[in-house]
């Protein structure tokens, strides 16, 4: 069973009444004029002896029929209808089955008006299916009964045939009934269904109206509201930029400034919003005066050349005539085409042009800004001032923006009772068109603020038409074209200018130029910031300038940050750089994709700025864990090599020095022989061969010689501990060693005074020295002009060792970066980057220090001081060292 439904069932049962009392009254003016009028009929068919009971029952019913007009509108039949209105069909079809019994029985033709009678129950009522079924019986017994009662002996074949014809059509009228009593109870219930959806959607459309009035009034509140505290915010902050509270630096003076041009920027947006709100609301007022726009634009071209041109973009103004006074609020459409002017810059690549175009046409004028950019498609035109459109709302798209400058356009061109429209193709540039009245007359007095033309200061203005919100920062001279200024500034980052000496650098991939200057912001204190607006420069830039660690976004045009480090992993240059992927998008597949790509970190946009630094460090800070595990598997895989070799080089060593002075005794042995049997050789044939046995003998010692310095070096068999030893013995040792392998002359000098017994692990100093040393060698001119000077001294307690070359100098920006691991400037196969790094660890492990003097062209000094151990410290027993005690 279907659910009942009060008000459904009310509501039918209400039009039920009045279908059927407007059916009643039909039938009962059908009935009054055909009742009678079939009087007619009975006259001309029916006996005369007849006449008078026939006419008499038409009477009755038409008398009846009359009462009923009354009754149809009594209480009676609003209590029940049904039984009223079926009782009075009933009645109607007693009279003419009446009239049947004198007028053929069975046979009668006067059955036709039956048939009549259910036809009108199908047109006039609405009853339910009991009801039809209930009247139609009656009327059918009214008829077959009388009549088989008075002449059960009529024509059967008529009596049959009648009473079918009438049976079938009280089939075929009940059916309808049936079916138009269910058709028009659905109708009534849909009919309730769509008043309940349209009370609930004006219920709803209310609501949404009342809900939009409280949001723009909020919104207006809201953003009036937040430009008064951010006034208060950028008034002392242009004092500090300025040096009126104070002298600051220039790495706090260039921080400022972009915060200032942010604070800026958030003004003017919500400025924008503003002004949205009061058009929604009708409540912005225009400040109207004559200008002249030809001078006004002129000026304003002027202005924004400069910056355009750092993009590399022409900037041309034309007009037909010399002035045009034009009435407007000239702030309002200043902004206007400052916006226009932005968005020209903003979508024209470089050696691109930008036309500004005024056409006087008399009463009104014409202004066109017109550029060569990426355009957009036609059939965009109208939907481009549309409230937050965007033409390319893509997440990668490559053109950031609000969505309401076109939109606030638009607007304000409207409410000065003009007009504005844009037209363009894809690749093809891009036309907006802004047409203005001249005159004065056709602003509506609501629109005009009464404080008047901004050049004069009326008296009689309200209080609630200017505020500390309204005040203006100097905004109308250094950042009235801030929307130019950012859509021409090539800069994503402000440079600093002491960022070439901190010693490490980051490597910033991001297309947001906003996202950059955030983590710029978080981390130029401590870091050089470099940065990339795609992949594909990101990964020049990491070539080029090989940073300390590399942030970079995941979703980016060109190359996304998967493909970057991808192809960072596959260079051998670049593939220890840590990489840091900044992403919106959570999921676990494309952390697991850049993991597999080489990603060390993941962070999840918003980031805070502690989350960041503290990312970056521990990347940092795992780099340096890195060149410490290599600088120990380097240190062990050398004295393994040097020992190695040097039993290599003993053994044959051995055999040549045996084989020489044996040859040697034999060879002496013939020449004296020679000379007891007058058979001598020549002298200098003799003397010849004396040098050569001199010259091999001496080669054969040089080579022991070096043999045995490597045997000390390595210290095979040695453990990595802290011991007493004395480093100028073995600086002359690597000194030597190096110049015997040198491939060309280089003249050494070694200036050594005091005393130089420190507590160091030997092969770790011993990597020290030949590091710097070999740095030196291979820095010194390769024509005989090198000059390495290596000086040890004391000073106090300290040790001081210098190694100076007169090779080509380091450069400054360079200097900061030289023991940072991995940093190098002798290309792809000229070492690892970790040499001075691993000096630097080893002498910081000491309590020592390093340091480097150097010019470009004067050569350098590497200067190291590490405690000296005197002779009661020499006692004191020896501590074992492990790789993590060598950390600073």
């Amino acid at each position: 069973m279907a659910p009942v439904d009060p008000e459904l069932d009310a509501r039918w049962a209400a039009w039920l009444l009045e279908r059927n009392r407007r059916g009643l009254v039909s039938a009962l003016w059908i009935a009054g004029f055909l009742y009678p009028l079939f009087g007619v009929l009975d006259f001309l068919t029916a006996p005369r002896g007849w006449l008078w009971l026939l006419w008499g029952t038409r009477a009755l019913v038409t008398l009846v029929t009359l009462v009923m007009f009354r009754l149809v509108r009594s209480s009676l039949f609003d209590r029940h209808p049904d039984l009223v209105s079926a009782g009075y069909m009933a009645l109607l079809s007693l009279g003419i089955s009446l009239m049947t019994v004198f007028m053929g029985g069975l046979s009668s033709p006067y059955y036709a008006g039956l048939s009549l009678t259910i036809v009108a129950t199908g047109l006039l009522y609405v009853w339910p299916l009991k009801v039809v079924v209930l009247t139609h019986a009656t009327i059918i017994a009214s008829y077959v009964l009388p009549n088989l009662l008075n002449d059960p002996h009529t024509n059967p074949l008529t009596a049959i045939s009648n009473q079918l014809f009438l049976v079938s059509t009280a089939i075929i009228v009940g059916t309808g009934q049936r079916l138009a009593y269910r058709a028009q109870r659905r109708q009534i219930s849909d009919q309730l269904t769509i008043e309940h959806t349209k009370k609930n959607l004006e219920e709803a459309h209310e609501q949404l109206k009342q809900l939009d009035r409280f949001k723009s009034e909020f919104f207006a509140n809201i953003t009036h509201e937040l430009k008064t505290p951010l006034t208060m915010m950028l008034a002392p902050l242009e004092l500090l930029i300025d040096g009126q509270l104070g002298a600051i630096s220039d790495s706090q003076r260039s921080t400022l400034a972009s915060i200032e041009r942010s604070g800026i920027k958030l003004r003017r947006l919500i400025g924008d919003l503003l002004d949205l709100s009061r058009l929604e609301e009708s409540k912005l007022r225009l400040r109207v005066d004559r200008y002249d726009l030809v001078q006004f634009l002129q000026e304003l071209v002027a202005q924004a050349e400069p910056l355009i041109q750092r993009k590399s973009l022409w900037l041309e103004f034309r007009s037909n005539v010399q002035s045009s006074g034009v009435y407007c609020d000239i702030e309002r459409i200043e902004r206007v085409l400052v916006n226009l002017l932005s968005n020209a810059t903003k979508f024209t690549p470089a050696n691109g042009h930008v036309t500004v175009t005024l056409t006087d046409e008399g009463p009104s004028v014409l202004i066109e800004v017109v550029d060569t950019g990426i355009g957009f498609p036609p059939g965009m035109a109208d939907n481009i001032f549309r409230r937050f459109f965007q033409v390319d709302s893509s997440s990668t798209r490559r053109y950031g923006g609000t969505g309401i400058g076109l939109a606030l356009a638009k607007e304000l061109v409207e409410l000065h009772g003009g007009r504005i429209w844009a037209r363009g193709e894809v690749d093809a540039g891009a036309t907006v068109s802004v047409w203005l009245p001249k005159d004065r007359e056709h602003f509506a007095p609501e629109a005009l603020d009464r404080r008047g033309p901004r050049s004069d200061h009326l008296s009689g203005s309200r209080s609630s038409d200017h505020g500390l919100a309204d005040w203006h920062i100097d905004d109308n001279e250094r950042h009235r074209l801030i929307d130019i200024d950012q859509a021409s500034d090539l800069r994503v980052v402000e440079r600093d200018f002491d960022e070439e000496q901190r010693p490490y650098s980051v490597l910033v991939v991001e297309d947001t130029p906003d996202v950059i200057r955030v983590i710029r912001l978080a981390l130029h204190h401590d870091f050089r910031i470099l940065a990339a607006p795609n992949g594909v420069k990101g990964l020049e830039l990491a070539r080029k300038h090989r940073p300390t660690v590399i942030v970079t976004d995941l979703m980016m045009p060109e190359l996304d940050g998967l493909g970057l480090t991808r192809e960072l992993r596959a260079d051998p240059v670049t593939r220890h750089i840590p990489i840091v992927m900044l992403t919106a998008r959570g999921d676990v597949s494309d952390r697991i994709r850049g993991i597999d790509s080489g990603v060390n970190a993941y962070l999840a946009k918003p980031f805070s700025s502690k989350e960041l630094i503290s990312t970056v460090r521990a990347q940092l800070q795992s780099q340096e864990a890195s060149a410490e595990l290599l600088l120990e598997q380097k240190l062990d895989s050398l004295q393994t090599l040097a020992g190695g070799l040097a039993h290599e080089i003993r053994n044959p060593l051995n055999y040549l020095q045996g084989a020489i002075s044996a040859l040697e005794t034999d060879v002496r042995r013939l020449l004296e022989q020679g000379e007891k049997n007058e058979g001598s050789l020549p002298p200098a044939v003799a003397e010849r061969t004396q040098k050569m046995f001199a010259t091999a003998r001496s080669g054969v010692k040089r080579i022991g010689g070096t043999v045995e310095l490597m045997m000390r070096y390595s210290r095979e068999g040695y453990t990595r501990s802290l011991q007493p030893y004395d480093l100028y013995p073995a600086l002359r040792d690597v000194v030597a060693l190096l110049k015997s392998t040198a491939a060309y002359d280089v003249q050494t000098t070694v200036e050594l005074e005091g005393e130089a017994l420190v507590s160091c692990v030997p092969e770790e100093m011993n990597q020290v020295l030949t590091n710097l040393l070999e740095n030196a060698f291979q820095a010194v001119p390769t024509d005989g002009s090198g000059r390495i000077t290596a000086r040890g001294r004391n000073a106090g307690a300290m040790l001081v060792l210098s190694i100076r070359d007169n090779g080509p100098g380091i450069h400054p920006a360079d200097v900061p970066r030289l023991f940072t691991a991995f940093f190098t400037r002798k290309g792809r196969t000229g070492g690892t980057g970790l040499g001075l790094t691993i000096v630097r660890r080893v002498v910081t492990s000491l309590r020592g220090t390093i340091h480097v003097e150097s010019q470009p062209g004067a050569g350098a000094e590497f200067v190291i001081r590490v405690p000296r151990l005197n002779a009661r410290e020499h006692k004191k027993p020896l501590t074992e060292v492990t790789g993590s005690e060598m950390t600073p």
